[in-house]
Parts: structure tokens; C-alpha cells; sequence
């Protein structure tokens, strides 16, 4: 009898053990997120993927969060109080680290904007770009030069850095009217942060832009 036991043991073992390693596969998917802006009301969200939700949150909008666990890759942000859905966020199948950025959605909660963040695509020094206006952004980060359509997202690198050890950095608008500069400034060089930037319009059609820096330890 102890020899059968032991054989069916021997038997359903490695079965066992690959549904823990896929258990433990999923839950090695890190989120992080980022709000471009967050009304007072919101309150506290979480993150529901299958039937695991995560605790409660505050939405952050000068940092990106700390990595939140999820079990699937097909997920929905809601608030904590009134359990309603702000966005759905559908990362892709390559890749296990992502940053989801954040953005107002026309008619309520938010639009997801998903960076992989463990491949060479979004590395440290880098820069992330969300044209949420209804003009174009003309752009020269160091000697790199751009062109931000309205409503589209880009990466992009500075390059050109002055001995002094920074970047001349300068933002245009682009419309009928023709093109007006926005802001002219220097950023000093570090290695050490992905940047990102969110060029925002108000009701009166004002355009201005926030940057948010994140530190990035060595991810490979």
C-alpha cells in the first residue's frame, strides 16, 4: 500500500508543481501607474484582474507607483467607494513589467496608455510623451528634434548634451495660427530617469506641459 501511495505521489507531482510555477508565472506581472491628472473625487481604486483585486490605492500623478502584482494581463481599474470602472487596461503578451499612463478620457474616467518597461524599448534617459492637445508639439530635446501629432504618444532620447552637461530643451505649438513657443529651458543629463511628459490644454484652450521623473534601478 505504501509503495502505491508513494508512485501516485511520484505520479501527480510534477502536474502539481507546474500549476504552482503558473500560478507563480502570473503573479510576476508588475503594474505601475500613472495619472496625468486625478479629480478630488476619485478617491481610492484598485486593480481587478480575473477574480484577484488589489488593495485599495491612492492614484498617483508626480511619481509612479510602487509595482502592484496582477494574475492576468486583461485588466479593469475601479474606484474603491462606488466600485465603478474608470478604464480597461490590456497589456500585452510580450513582457512582464509595465508602467500604465493615465490619461482623461473625453467623456469620463481614463484612457490607458501601456509602456513595457523590460526591454530596450523605454530604458533609462529616456522620455515618454502624451500630446493630450488639440494642437501639434513641436519639440527639441538636446539636438533631437520632434514632431507630436494631437492625441498621439512617442518615445523619444535627447541627444546633443553641452559639455556643461545638459540639454537645451524647447516646446512649440504647431496650429493656424502658425507656431508659438511654449518653453525654453535646460534639463540637466542623468542617466539614472526615464521622463514623463504630458502636454495638457484647458477649457480656455491654454496649453502647458508637467513632467514627472522617475528613478529607474538597473531592470535587466
Amino acid at each position: 500500500m505504501k509503495y502505491i501511495l508513494l508512485s501516485a505521489l511520484l505520479l501527480f507531482a510534477p502536474a502539481l508543481a507546474a500549476q504552482e510555477d503558473g500560478k507563480s508565472d502570473k503573479k510576476s506581472i508588475e503594474v505601475r501607474l500613472l495619472a496625468v491628472v486625478v479629480p478630488p473625487e476619485t478617491g481610492k481604486v484598485y486593480l481587478i484582474a480575473d477574480e484577484d483585486r488589489t488593495p485599495p490605492f491612492d492614484l498617483p500623478v508626480s511619481n509612479v507607483s510602487e509595482p502592484l502584482k496582477v494574475s492576468a494581463r486583461s485588466l479593469i481599474l475601479k474606484t474603491a467607494d462606488k466600485d465603478a470602472a474608470l478604464c480597461n487596461i490590456l497589456l500585452p503578451e510580450a513582457g512582464k513589467r509595465f508602467v500604465v499612463v493615465l490619461s482623461p478620457a473625453k467623456t469620463a474616467g481614463y484612457g490607458a496608455h501601456v509602456i513595457r518597461t523590460d526591454d530596450i524599448s523605454f530604458q533609462r534617459g529616456d522620455c515618454f510623451l502624451v500630446n493630450l492637445t488639440k494642437k501639434s508639439i513641436l519639440g527639441k530635446l538636446g539636438t533631437k528634434n520632434f514632431i507630436l501629432e494631437s492625441g498621439k504618444t512617442a518615445v523619444h532620447r535627447p541627444e546633443g548634451a553641452r559639455p556643461e552637461n545638459f540639454y537645451d530643451i524647447a516646446f512649440a505649438t504647431r496650429g493656424d495660427e502658425g507656431d508659438r513657443i511654449l518653453s525654453t529651458s535646460r534639463w540637466p543629463v542623468d542617466e539614472q530617469i526615464r521622463n514623463y511628459l504630458f502636454f495638457i490644454q484647458n477649457s480656455a484652450g491654454q496649453i502647458t506641459y508637467r513632467a514627472v521623473d522617475e528613478f529607474v534601478m538597473d531592470e535587466r
